[in-house]
């Protein structure tokens, strides 16, 4: 195999692969790949596995060739596809491997990250790993993987959640000003009780009391003229 010239060409992974994609063949080859899942080992094809929004979840490949021949690892791609409509969703990245060469027989492992960041639905994922055989570039599906994403829950402790809280405070505290400003002191200096000033009474005056004139007929005589008292006193 003339592996020099699949090198030279591995630069264009990417633009090579979707040319034989379009323009070549199938070509049936006996290269078995699985894969599992590192965080969650015991996530086997039949079952569902729960990934969360805005997590990394690394896929463990084993590449067994089967060839008589050489073959080389060259890169890994994959999608998202709707189970009930077999749509594809959205591309993963591509990515370079190695190229990692093995050997008839023998076995190779590499890794793949994957970025979860979709819409929270039931998917499947469909891995495709790039191999150089044969002079040519092949792409051999994956077996797929059900896959449940959901969002991640917002703890009250998230530093986001935190500066929202922060900024929504600061906000209806500035809100809240504003309008004592404008409106709370006005209200309140009319409805606030007036305090109206007592003026103190003067000193008071001693009043004296006029001693009573007594007289033989037993009335007070003090208003009465003293001329006329005196003719009375002549008729006495």
């Amino acid at each position: 195999m003339k592996f020099s010239a699949i090198l030279t060409a591995l630069t264009a992974t990417i633009a090579t692969v979707a040319g034989y994609e379009t323009s070549g063949k199938p070509h049936t080859v006996d290269i078995l790949i699985d894969y599992s899942i590192k965080e969650t080992p015991e996530i086997s094809q039949t079952d569902v596995a729960n990934w969360v929004n805005g997590q990394k979840y690394t896929l463990e490949y084993v590449v067994n060739n089967n060839e008589e021949t050489e073959i080389a690892v060259v890169g890994v791609t994959g999608q998202f596809k709707n189970p009930v409509t077999n749509q594809i969703v959205t591309n993963l990245t591509t990515g370079q491997v190695g190229p990692i060469a093995v050997a008839p027989g023998e076995s190779i492992k590499f890794e793949q990250i994957v970025d979860v960041d979709l819409i929270p639905d039931n998917y499947e994922l469909i891995p495709h790993v790039f191999v150089a055989h044969d002079d040519l570039i092949k792409v051999i599906p994956c077996r797929g993987q059900l896959a449940s994403i959901v969002d991640a829950a917002v703890s009250f402790f998230d530093p986001r959640l935190i500066f929202l809280e922060l900024v929504l405070l600061a906000t209806f505290g500035g809100i809240a000003y504003f309008v004592y400003e404008i409106w709370g002191k006005q209200y309140l200096r009319g409805t606030a009780p007036v305090k109206v000033p007592v003026k103190k009474s003067g000193s008071p005056v001693a009043v004296k009391e006029a001693s009573p004139v007594g007289s033989a007929s037993g009335f007070d005589e003090s208003w009465i003229p003293e001329a006329h008292l005196k003719k009375n006193k002549k008729k006495a």
